[in-house]
């Protein structure tokens, strides 16, 4: 138990303009996404709140820090073994989120948790309790709400009693748009240094939100402002404020105390109601031990809060004020922070990487990207409803007037599928996982978004049914132009058509048919029809198209403390089957630890490298890519034009290798050549030499990057037998035919011959003498 007279907070204030700021009402406060919230304290004395008015809030328990600790490394990629480290064996944490057990989330909860509140004119928030039956369903983040006169408060908590709660009259408000955010912290962090990590570094909440949003969000420094109570609140300057406050709290017991009390210690040492007179946004950060999870947010509201150092995590702060601007979690697969492409996935305990922004549904979400977005309705559309270039939010700025950056498929099902290309460069050049790919992910309107699909250059994804009609959407991914952008098409369904020759779908093993609208159906045995046909001989060999399970990414060992070096060649082997290598991501330093452009070369040869490591003859190069990066970031590579076949048990050689100034980061700490770095069921990628180009000098090292692989899917090759030969005969044939008779046959007789046949004899013949003749026979 930590008990203390008072605790110091440091608060930071920020103003911006914003589409998504102006769309919120004057005094936004809206729900709550916490990261934790511990149980409340119920020793304050029962107080009436009649009629009271306030914001409706909903708080999401989260996950905890114990788990959220992914490594050292921010552009770490967390394969699934980590990801289950977040969480217990039945989901993701005690709470499935930022919380801890001793919070709301308590033990065995596997998703985040619900929880109602009620934000008091003052900044006060407190947890509601006993909401009648359909009132949740009805009431959105910072809904203005009436309590009944039947509520009742105890400590933290207010009760209605399963009364109804009523809504207030709308009034209008002229609120210029503004978002100042305050901040609260530890004592042991220095305003100085807030001020660095929010406003003046290389990477802060400031500067990403400005490029990500390409100048749309513009967070700035609120004007420096006097305190009335020196004791209680320092004045604001630079947007930094501390705060005394006479309670400290321990992690077991309620942060909403201490998040109370130095919302109370603002408005009376500055002489204001809320703290919403002073800033749109507050960050509190709470000194550590004072709760049990690492930060959670108020949605479409006002407030985040923050334990200890992670109010210095770039992650962090722009997954939180995230929340504030009415963003949700993006998922995949079960994993609510699953989609790591983006801020609003997993947060990292580094404070200036990495350097990402959001995915296309939060994206979307926001207005930033209005201009160059494209709304299809898919179930009024026919045919093919986009073709061209998609590009990356990064480019937004650079791209053609007319370009399309996101896409949006409207859907009846109250989530929409919103597709862009993750570009990795620029502004989202640090993005953890699927870097220049198109990713598809769904959404309503506000809430959390889910992954559903990665492409490369020449994969689809196919929606079967879409929407229930009877149609499937199929996005394909036709071509990858670096990190800038790629070229997709979207086939809403059949096209409608005359005739056949009006139906192509440029693939030669489909049949073209019309009969009112377009059909393709696969032509048997034809390799490319999407189906892997053991019978005509199909396999993973013989035909790999068709008959592959994937993609599936494998990470190397990622390095904290890094060396740099131009590449890196090393071994991977196949374990028990046949695969591909179709693509790979290799980490940067860039130009000398600064941005820059530069070229990346990948080579690869079968079998070892042993005795190969300075003859280029024996090696293929098969990539040679130009990028524009910022150091410690994943470059990714096109799809391969040829996979890489490697059959089971079998190794390949590959060497990746910077040029024109860039250079590598691997990792050192003396690894043995040729010994296992990291496996997964079917990959091992073994350490390595790091290398000079061009096959130049070398040493011990380990490659960072990640392989992209495809696996044989198990189907053998079944050709239908063919019959066993007819025997030759027992004659050879005849060589010359047999000539023609000289005669020709005689006719058949004209009368019946003139004696009968002999008879049957009526004696039965002598048998067989018991003793030769005596006597020869006559001459």
């Amino acid at each position: 138990m930590l008990f203390r007279s008072y605790c110091t907070a440091a608060i930071a204030a920020m103003a911006a303009v914003s589409p998504m700021a102006a769309a919120q009402s004057s005094n936004v406060r809206g729900a709550i996404s916490t990261e934790d919230s511990p149980a409340a304290s119920s020793t304050m004395q029962h107080r009436l709140l009649a009629g009271a008015t306030g914001r409706y809030l909903v708080q999401l328990t989260e996950y905890n820090e114990d788990a959220f600790q992914l490594a050292d490394d921010a552009e770490a990629r967390v394969d699934r073994r980590l990801r289950e480290l977040q969480g217990n064996s039945a989901g993701r944490g005690n709470s499935a989120g930022r919380g801890n057990s001793a919070g709301r989330g308590r033990s065995g909860e596997t998703g985040p948790k619900k929880n109602a509140a009620f934000e008091l004119p003052n900044g006060e928030i407190l947890e509601i309790e006993g909401l009648a039956p359909g009132d949740e369903d009805l009431l959105a983040s910072g809904d203005d709400i009436v309590l009944p006169v039947e509520a009742t408060m105890d400590g933290q908590k207010v009760n209605v009693h399963g009364k109804p709660i009523g809504r207030p009259p709308k009034q209008a408000t002229n609120k210029a748009v503004g978002l100042p955010l305050s901040w609260e912290t530890r004592p042991s962090s220095a305003a100085a240094n807030l001020q660095q990590y929010i406003f003046d570094d290389a990477v802060n909440l400031a500067k990403q939100y400005k490029a990500c949003s390409h100048d749309k969000l513009n967070i700035i420094k609120p004007p420096n402002r006097s305190s009335g109570n020196t004791a209680v609140a320092s004045d604001i300057v630079n947007g930094i404020v501390t705060v005394n406050i006479n309670r400290c709290v321990t992690a077991e017991a309620d942060d909403s105390i201490m998040r109370n009390e130095i919302t109370n210690a603002i408005n009376s040492a500055f002489g204001v109601s809320a703290p919403t007179d002073i800033a749109d946004h507050f960050m509190y950060c709470l000194p550590n031990n004072t709760f049990g999870g690492i930060a959670y947010a108020y949605m479409n509201s006002w407030m985040s809060l923050y334990k200890d150092s992670w109010c210095n995590y770039v992650s962090a702060q722009l997954h939180e004020v995230g929340h504030n601007l009415n963003l949700g979690h993006a998922g995949e697969g079960s994993e609510e922070y699953g989609d790591q492409s983006g801020m609003m996935g997993y947060s990292y305990s580094q404070n200036d990487t990495p350097v990402m922004c959001f995915n296309a549904a939060k994206s979307w979400q926001s207005g930033w990207f209005a201009d160059k977005s494209l709304t299809i309705d898919p179930n009024n559309d026919a045919g093919i409803c986009y073709s061209g270039e998609l590009y990356g939010l990064d480019s937004y700025t650079s791209s053609p007037e007319d370009a399309k950056v996101l896409i949006q498929l409207q859907s009846t099902s109250g989530s929409n599928y919103h597709i862009g290309f993750n570009g990795k460069q620029g502004s989202n050049s640090g993005t953890v996982e699927h870097g220049n790919r198109v990713l598809i992910t769904t959404q309503a309107a506000t809430g959390p978004s889910m992954k559903i699909a990665n492409l490369g250059a020449g994969q689809t994804y196919t929606i079967l049914n879409y929407d229930g009609s009877g149609r499937d959407v199929t996005v394909s991914v036709t071509s990858v132009s670096g990190s800038d952008h790629a070229v997709i098409e979207i086939q809403c369904g059949p096209a409608l058509c005359s005739s056949n020759d009006q139906c192509d779908d440029g693939n030669v093993c489909t049949s073209n048919i019309c009969d009112g609208a377009c059909n393709f159906f696969p032509i048997p045995g034809c390799c490319g029809n999407g189906i892997c046909e053991a019978g005509s001989g199909e396999s993973f060999a013989t035909c790999f198209d068709d008959c592959h399970d994937g993609p599936f990414d494998h990470s190397s060992t990622m390095c904290s403390s890094c060396y740099i070096q131009d590449g890196n060649m090393f071994e991977v082997k196949a374990k028990d089957k046949n695969l591909a290598i179709t693509t790979l991501s290799t980490r940067t330093y860039a130009v000398g630890g600064s941005a820059g452009t530069f070229g990346v070369e990948v080579w690869t040869k079968p079998g070892t490298m042993v005795g190969f490591e300075s003859t280029m003859s024996a090696w293929t190069k098969i990539a040679d890519v130009s990028f524009n990066a910022s150091p410690w970031a994943m470059l990714q590579f096109p799809d391969f034009a040829t996979p890489v076949q490697i059959a089971a048990g079998q190794t390949q050689s590959f060497y990746v290798t910077h040029k024109n100034g860039g250079k590598a980061l691997w990792g050192g700490g003396g690894p043995t050549r040729n010994t296992l770095d990291k496996e997964d069921d079917n990959l091992q990628i073994f350490h390595g030499y790091y290398n000079a180009y061009q096959f130049a000098g070398r040493g011990a090292g380990t490659w960072n990057g990640v392989m992209t692989y495809v696996t044989d899917n198990g189907v053998t090759a079944t050709l239908a037998p063919t019959p066993p030969p007819t025997p030759s005969p027992t004659n050879p044939p005849t060589f010359n035919p047999t000539p023609l008779p000289t005669n020709p046959p005689t006719p058949n007789p004209t009368a019946p011959p003139s004696n009968p046949p002999t008879p049957v004899p009526t004696n039965p013949p002598t048998p067989n003498p018991t003793a030769p003749p005596s006597n020869p026979p006559t001459p």
